[in-house]
């Protein structure tokens, strides 16, 4: 009895001792987590003030932006991990950040609900060829089905054209305004109608050329293919981008309705593009309701998917209606709109 005691007492106090050398790590462990949480929710309060800001920053801040909406869904991730785990004060600054971009992202899946106009309507599709290696029977079998009237073209190559009329665009859009080039700065537009060039944007890297559509309605309208050089491989080419996104054509109030489509290379959370369109300007597939659709689905370069492509319309015209669809062969998704156009 006294020696079985005697071991009960001993294992008592070795048990003690190991828990009293225990408690000092407790802390430490506590306050890891709470530091690891912190440093997640880092990045999304960087770019919810570059974004609230209406800050572009440089090439790689540029890049960082274009990742808005998957860093207020990291964010909501982070910050119901750090509820769960009951760091207070690191949930309600999450979910503060979080919210304050999920806010700005709203109006993206909404359609507006705005009046339509009674004026014509408009198919109209852009798509970037990727050099021209984008799969021309696919795309012009995509013309086909949506009925598409006009269409915006980047990256058109001579060879990508012939290819597109050997698939037969030529005899379902049989006018065209077009620019083809070697590498990425050939542009066009072909359409159901005719055309007549002008000239609204100059002194650009990519060419984009712009037309007039003489439309069977009362009303005409000037369309634009857009290309803006990309703007993260280097500071220089940021400021050529922004510099390009700021010289293209303001809305004409008192003349012809304007559609801008192509490549931006810029989202909705670049103030380079959001500046402009606060011009006059918005996006239909935004209107529609479609506007977290990503256009650019390459994984290799900087990421996930993101909107880089975008239709962008005066606001006298109306967007009911907007999809993305593949391109094989191509970087990007093709981007369709259907627009109603004032009386």
């Amino acid at each position: 009895m006294t020696s079985g005691g005697t071991n009960g007492v001993a294992e008592s106090t070795i048990a003690y001792e190991d828990q009293a050398q225990e408690q000092p790590g407790k802390p430490r462990r506590r306050r890891g987590v709470t530091v690891f949480l912190a440093f997640l929710l880092l990045p999304v309060l960087a770019l919810g003030v570059l974004r609230l800001g209406g800050i572009d920053g440089n090439n790689l801040t540029v890049a960082a932006l274009s990742l808005t909406p998957y860093a207020a869904g990291f964010g909501l991730l982070v910050t119901l991990v750090c509820l769960l785990l009951r760091r207070r004060s690191l949930t309600l600054i999450g979910l503060v950040a979080s919210l304050s971009l999920g806010v700005l992202l709203l109006p993206r899946i909404l359609p507006d609900g705005d009046p339509m106009p009674q004026g014509q309507h408009l198919r109209v599709l852009t798509a970037n060829l990727m050099l021209g290696k984008a799969d021309p029977q696919t795309l012009v079998n995509l013309v086909r089905d949506t009925r598409t009237e006009v269409l915006f073209l980047q990256e058109l190559t001579p060879a990508a054209l012939d290819a597109l009329d050997a698939a037969g665009v030529d005899r379902l859009l049989p006018y065209r305004v077009v620019r083809p080039m070697g590498g990425a700065s050939g542009s066009g537009i072909l359409a159901k109608v005719p055309l007549r060039q002008i000239v609204l944007v100059e002194n650009t890297v990519l060419e984009n050329p712009a037309a007039v559509l003489d439309l069977s309605g009362p009303v005409d309208i000037e369309v634009v293919a857009v290309h803006i050089v990309p703007p993260v491989n280097s500071d220089t080419d940021r400021k050529t981008w922004q510099r390009e996104l700021a010289s293209l054509p303001n809305p004409d109030s008192d003349g012809r309705p304007r559609i801008l489509a192509g490549d931006f290379n810029a989202t909705l959370d670049h103030n380079a593009l959001t500046s402009f369109m606060a011009r006059g300007y918005d996006d239909g597939a935004e209107k529609a309701g479609e506007g977290m659709r990503p256009t650019w689905s390459s994984l290799s370069d900087f990421g996930p998917p993101v909107t880089i492509d975008h239709i962008l319309v005066d606001r006298r015209i109306a967007v009911p209606n907007a999809a993305v669809y593949d391109l094989p062969g191509s970087d990007h998704n093709a981007l369709f709109a259907e627009v109603a156009l004032p009386d």
